[in-house]
């Protein structure tokens, strides 16, 4: 394979758990973020073997051991593992013994007559319409800068471009250089947060694959982005001419800043005002408080923007199919979720409407 990772706790005591993780990371290119769920779903499972049935290989796996494990986790008083949570945990088991299976290291698996408990299909969670053009307003640009310390013409000067980063603006005392360093501090976080909601709502991305845009994947000319998917899968997305005008004065406020240069040698789209790339608790977070403003409710995650994204356009009349490759989904299954959506429409309007309902 050529490389490796350290692992810890069972990848680090079982070479084979170790030699699958590192086939899916360098020869599946699944994600960093996947990986880390395998490994800790399956080193859940042999510290199981190892507590409950000592000195048991996975060559001495049956089924009546995983269903035991499938108790523990389901009975587990402290952390209670739901139904959705046990099928993505015997998946990863399956997936390791497909593994095994293929490389002739067992003969059989302990999961073929293995039957899961239901999981119950929820309905996406998603944005009105209304709620969803108030949050990606253009409107929300304009007020970025609001601070009475500065006069209109600092305002449009600094909107302009991030010159009062060093403070080299302002030489009437009204700011001093650690004031000015604060009011682009507050506006470009803004920015960052403006644009990443419209990337969100706008392409329908993932929050990982959000995370991992570079400036490169902009296509200014063809009007798209090059996202990098599950399983290193590309696909292109269309940009309208108001998203890529906004991401290019982005990226041109980036490139003036040597900070945000030296912090970001791989050109990554989105950054923090010092030019750190943004992690997926921070992407969390900003999204969360942001469409707080414009719904209540309970769930705020960047993931209903997504909902939104597929909701909004099969309710306009888009083809299922071209929301699938936009969305980046391996099968229909996972994009027909949101026909049910649309169904819940039409019984509104039907009840509304027909004289018989």
């Amino acid at each position: 394979m050529g490389q490796s990772t350290i692992y810890k706790g069972a990848a680090a005591r079982i070479p084979v758990l170790a030699q699958f993780l590192d086939y899916l990371s360098f020869e599946k290119r699944y994600s960093v973020h996947t990986v880390s769920a395998y490994e800790m779903d399956l080193g859940q499972f042999f510290d199981f073997l190892e507590t409950s049935y000592t000195g048991t290989d996975f060559t001495e796996v049956n089924t009546a051991m995983v269903r035991s494990w499938m108790v523990e986790l389901k009975n587990n008083s402290a952390h209670p593992n739901n139904n959705k949570t046990l099928h993505r945990k015997i998946s990863s088991l399956k997936s390791f013994y497909k593994y095994l299976l293929r490389n002739q290291l067992v003969d059989s698996t302990p999961l073929t007559v293995l039957k899961l408990p239901k999981i119950s299909k929820r309905l996406p969670t998603f944005l009105k319409e209304q709620e969803a053009a108030e949050l990606t307003s253009p409107s929300r640009m304009e007020g970025l800068v609001e601070t009475e310390l500065l006069d209109q013409q600092k305002r449009t000067a600094l909107l302009k471009g991030p010159v009062l980063y060093e403070g080299a603006a302002i030489t009437d005392g009204q700011l001093n250089s650690k004031g000015a360093i604060q009011v682009w501090k507050k506006y470009f976080n803004e920015f960052t947060g403006y644009l990443t909601i419209c990337l969100f709502y706008q392409c329908g991305i993932r929050r990982s694959e959000l995370i991992e845009l570079k400036q490169r994947d902009v296509d200014f000319s063809l009007q798209q982005i090059k996202v990098l998917g599950k399983g290193q899968k590309q696909r292109l997305i269309p940009v309208s001419p108001e998203l890529l005008a906004l991401m290019q004065t982005y990226i041109q406020q980036q490139g003036q800043i040597d900070t945000l240069l030296k912090n970001n040698p791989a050109a990554v789209l989105l950054t923090d005002h010092t030019g750190k790339p943004l992690y997926a608790k921070k992407v969390y977070n900003m999204v969360r408080s942001l469409v707080g403003e414009v719904t209540d409710l309970k769930k705020k995650s960047p993931h209903i923007l997504r909902h939104s994204f597929a909701t909004h356009l099969l309710n306009a009349g888009a083809d299922l199919s071209a929301v699938k490759e936009l969305l980046g989904h391996a099968s229909l299954a996972a994009t027909q979720v949101y026909t049910h959506t649309n169904i819940e429409k039409l019984k509104e309007v039907y009840k509304k409407a027909h004289p018989k309902s």
